[in-house]
């Protein structure tokens, strides 16, 4: 299964994955509004798998 994120140098499982950045800034409005990721910025963010 692809999940399309990527992983922090020395990740371990569980510890939580960055996402790709949104292609739209209606993409970006809508991940931060939703609050399933910790968000830094518009463009950096990471969940847990």
């Amino acid at each position: 299964m692809s999940r399309k994120v990527a992983t922090p140098e020395n990740w371990q499982p569980g510890d939580k994955v960055i996402v790709p950045p949104p292609g739209t800034v209606a993409e970006a409005a809508a991940r931060v509004a939703a609050g399933e990721h910790e968000c830094v910025d518009w463009y950096f963010c990471k969940k847990s798998l």
